[in-house]
């Protein structure tokens, strides 16, 4: 048993099981994050040193290193600044957190390398998230139906949390794995009946849309639905489909809708929401003093007012506090939406770089390939960039682009995207 165990635990499938971890860690948290992160380095530079070290790098791999030297530069700058002027708050945090970001880099490069190497195993991968996803979906179901979720925690009367406690991003980590569910699942399970597979699917479908919904986490619910709205558009074969999922889709919600209190309750609210952003949008468009009649409106508007104290650069990683509050009282700690962070952070340089680097993944891993085919390793990308489209799409509230979560996971799927387009090539 114990020699089995040990010719089953080499190099690659050590590495193996550490990414494979990786959804397991967003569950339990920054501080398991940060710690799988650091052993996917740590073993890889281990056992891959020699050949890591001859990675010769791309031009893509040039201008997001120049994203990477444009956040330390702007935040060494900036930490200087505020250092000699002494009616403003001297945070150090600014330059410390740009040096930090650098482990996203490199991070980046490892995970590119054990892609391109054939190191990554996929299937390991997509299992660990297929089983995650399950899992916080039938948690999220129980705390619904009977108020406490396995691990005791309470239901709350506006949002769900599931196996989060009381951090309630349990839809957007739904949206952001389950894919790997519904590609995983007919590859595994040989369904030779067509209209087995897509019932079976729908199940699925069916089973992390509901779980999505009673959340109460309203954007990852319609970045979901985009999600998969895409995928049929990419998809010739799946086409046909389109409507009948669409019909469960609004099935799904309306009966969630007429049977829930909490669910009825915050569409009609985030319905306000959308009407009061279309008013704010018109207002400052035509150059009217905006009204911020709610939190996100705020939020946005903020991020636009802590942009405008530098313009060029930015004024650091974790610089959007200090430079809202010259402009507006109660700021929050970023401005809720990815583009608005790093134009505040890194300046319309900082923004450029950044949309050439989103866009650059999507030409190059949509744009020019061929159709999606119905076979495991073929398939592989599609994944990976529907994922990426909805996670830089533009019009969406977020959290913050530089934090441990939205950083690992944008960086991952970067890497992965990136790699995978270049084999293909």
């Amino acid at each position: 048993m114990a020699e089995a165990l040990f010719r089953y635990l080499n190099q690659k499938n050590i590495i193996n099981l550490t990414i494979s971890f990786l959804p397991v860690s967003f569950i339990a948290g920054n501080l398991l994050i940060n710690l799988n992160l650091f052993l996917i380095i740590f073993l890889s530079i281990s056992f891959y040193w020699r050949e890591i070290v001859e990675i010769k790098f791309s031009l893509f791999d040039k201008i997001l290193i120049l994203l990477f030297v444009l956040a330390l530069i702007t935040g060494l700058t900036n930490s200087v600044k505020l250092f000699e002027s002494p009616e403003y708050i001297i945070d150090k945090n600014i330059f410390l957190k740009s040096f930090l970001f650098l482990r996203y880099l490199i991070f980046y490069f490892i995970l590119k390398f054990l892609v391109t190497k054939e190191i990554f195993n996929f299937r390991f991968f997509f299992l660990s998230s297929s089983i995650c996803v399950l899992f916080v979906s039938i948690d999220l179901i129980i705390q619904f139906f009977t108020g406490r979720d396995l691990f005791g925690y309470e239901k709350q009367p506006h949002k769900l949390s599931g196996p989060f406690g009381d951090e309630y991003i349990a839809g957007s980590y739904l949206q952001r794995f389950s894919i790997f569910l519904f590609f995983f699942f007919p590859f595994l399970i040989n369904f030779k009946n067509r209209k087995l597979l897509i019932l079976f699917l729908s199940l699925i479908f069916l089973i992390i849309f509901f779980s999505i919904i009673i959340s109460g986490n309203r954007m990852p619910m319609i970045l979901f639905i985009l999600m998969f709205s895409t995928l049929f558009i990419i998809e010739r074969k799946l086409r046909k489909y389109f409507l009948f999922f669409s019909f469960l889709s609004l099935l799904i919600f309306f009966l969630t809708y007429q049977f829930s209190f909490q669910v009825e309750k915050f569409t009609i609210h985030f319905i306000g929401l959308i009407n009061q952003i279309f008013l704010f949008l018109v207002e400052f468009f035509q150059g009217q003093e905006p009204k911020l009649t709610n939190t996100y409106i705020k939020e946005f508007y903020s991020g636009y007012l802590a942009w405008k104290q530098n313009i060029l650069f930015g004024g650091g990683i974790d610089s959007f506090y200090l430079n809202c509050v010259k402009s507006i009282e109660f700021c929050a700690s970023h401005p809720h939406n990815y583009y608005l962070e790093i134009l505040s952070e890194l300046g319309i340089v900082g923004f450029f770089i950044s949309v050439f680097i989103f866009f650059y993944v999507i030409y190059f891993t949509f744009i020019k390939r061929g159709e999606l085919t119905m076979n495991f390793d073929k398939n592989l990308i599609y994944p990976f960039l529907l994922i990426f489209l909805v996670e830089v799409f533009p019009f969406k509230s977020t959290g913050s682009f530089f934090t441990t979560g939205n950083a690992t996971f944008i960086f991952f799927i970067l890497a992965v995207s990136i790699a995978l387009s270049k084999k293909a090539n």
